[in-house]
C-alpha cells in the first residue's frame, strides 16, 4: 500500500524555507499530554488534521473544475463541483470524528536482551457509539500498526522498536492517526503512555562454560563469595556424615557417644558455590564483553539441572549479588548488569 505523506510535510521538504516554521508548529502540537485517571482521551481540542498530498490534489481539480464552469457556464459542471466538494467536507468530518474521544489506556512490555525487538502492546478502547476503522498508532523507531474496534470497544496494538542499546527503554509519544474513510485528510493526536522497560545486555553467543564451582571454608567469613548464614538453619542439627563434608562441620562428641560419624548441618554446611567475578575476566576484554559475558554466565546458571546448579555470587566492581539462585536472584543479576554505568532510574523520572 502506498503511503501519501501530509501536505504539511511534502511542502516543509519541498521548500527549505518552511522548515523553520514546520518545527515550530510541530513542537506547538506536540505539547506534553499526560494521562488522567489512567486514560488518555482524545479530545477536540487535541486532535488535529490536515489534508494529504490527495486531498491537496483533490481540492486543486475542485479548484479548476469551479472555473471551467463558471468560465464556460456549465450547468452540469457546477452541480458535480459542489457534489464532489460535499464529499470532500463530509470525509473532513468523517475523519476528525473517527479520532475523538478515542482513549489510549496504558502500555505494557517486557524487558529483554540489547539487539532483539522490543514489542509494545498499547491499550485503545472505544467508548462511543460507533466504530473506529484504521487507527493507527505509531511512535518513534517503530512502523505504525493499524486497528479497527466497533463501539464499546477495546484492542491491544503491538508496536515493534528496533534493538535499543543496554539500559533503560523508556516509551517514545505516541502518535495515533487516521485517514479514514477516503485518505484525503490525515487526523492525529498524541499520547504520553507512562512505560519504562530495562534492556538487559546481550548474552556472548559462544561463552565459555561456567567458572568452576567451589565448596567455601566456612571460616572465610570475610570473603563476599561465601554464603552468609542463613537464619532458619539450625547450627546444632545432626545428620549422617557424607564424604566431601569439611572436617570441621564433624560432630566429634556425637559421634563419639553413638559410634558413627555424623555432621552438623545450618550454618556449618556450605552449598558449592560459583563466582562470576567482573575482574576474573581477561584484561583485554572491553566493559560491554565483559556485561555480555556475565550475562550468558547467569542465564547459563540458571538453567543448569537442578541437582547440579549451583549457587551463584555475580561480583562487580563495588557490587556483589549473592549467593543465591532463582529467578528473583536472576532478575537482580540482570538488573545489574543492564545498569552498570548507567542511572539507577530513568533520567526523564529522575
Amino acid at each position: 500500500m502506498v503511503r501519501v505523506m501530509p501536505l504539511w510535510s511534502a511542502l516543509s521538504r519541498a521548500l527549505p524555507g518552511l522548515r523553520f516554521a514546520h518545527e515550530r508548529v510541530q513542537r506547538f502540537l506536540s505539547r506534553p499530554r499526560r494521562p488522567r485517571d489512567g486514560a488518555i482521551r482524545l479530545d477536540r481540542r487535541h486532535v488535529y488534521i490536515l489534508p494529504t498530498a490527495t486531498g491537496a490534489g483533490f481540492a486543486l481539480l475542485l479548484a479548476a473544475m469551479l472555473l471551467t464552469s463558471l468560465n464556460y457556464n456549465v450547468s452540469l459542471g457546477f452541480l458535480l463541483t459542489f457534489l464532489l466538494a460535499g464529499v470532500m467536507a463530509s470525509a473532513m468530518w468523517q475523519t476528525h470524528r473517527n479520532l475523538v474521544d478515542l482513549e489510549v489506556r496504558g502500555a505494557v512490555g517486557e524487558s529483554v536482551f540489547a539487539g532483539r525487538a522490543v514489542n509494545v502492546s498499547v491499550a485503545l478502547a472505544n467508548a462511543t457509539a460507533w466504530a473506529r476503522v484504521g487507527v493507527e498508532t505509531g511512535a518513534r523507531d517503530a512502523a505504525p500498526a493499524e486497528s479497527s474496534l466497533d463501539a464499546h470497544d477495546g484492542t491491544l496494538t503491538a508496536l515493534s522498536f528496533a534493538a535499543q542499546p543496554r539500559g533503560w527503554f523508556r516509551l517514545p509519544r505516541l502518535t495515533v492517526s487516521t485517514r479514514f474513510p477516503l485518505g484525503l485528510f490525515r487526523a492525529w493526536s498524541y499520547a504520553d503512555a507512562p512505560l519504562t522497560l530495562l534492556v538487559y545486555p546481550e548474552p556472548e553467543a559462544a561463552a565459555p562454560p561456567l567458572p568452576a564451582a567451589f565448596a567455601p571454608d566456612p571460616g572465610e567469613a570475610d570473603d563476599p563469595r561465601v554464603a552468609r548464614p542463613r537464619p532458619d538453619a539450625a547450627a546444632d542439627q545432626l545428620r549422617p556424615y557424607r564424604p566431601g563434608d569439611p572436617l570441621r562441620s564433624i560432630a566429634w562428641k556425637h559421634s563419639a557417644r553413638l559410634d558413627t560419624w555424623l555432621a552438623r548441618s545450618g550454618q556449618q554446611v556450605r552449598h558449592a558455590q560459583c563466582v562470576l567475578a567482573w575482574d576474573a575476566l581477561p584484561p583485554p576484554m572491553d566493559a560491554e564483553a565483559r556485561l555480555s559475558r556475565l550475562c550468558a554466565w547467569v542465564l547459563a546458571a540458571e538453567q543448569a539441572p537442578a541437582g547440579e546448579a549451583p549457587e551463584y555470587t555475580l561480583v562487580l566492581p563495588g557490587l556483589a549479588i549473592g549467593p543465591a539462585r532463582g529467578p528473583a536472584h536472576r532478575d537482580a543479576c540482570l538488573r545489574a548488569l543492564a545498569l552498570w554505568g548507567r542511572p539507577p532510574v530513568p533520567e526523564e523520572t529522575a
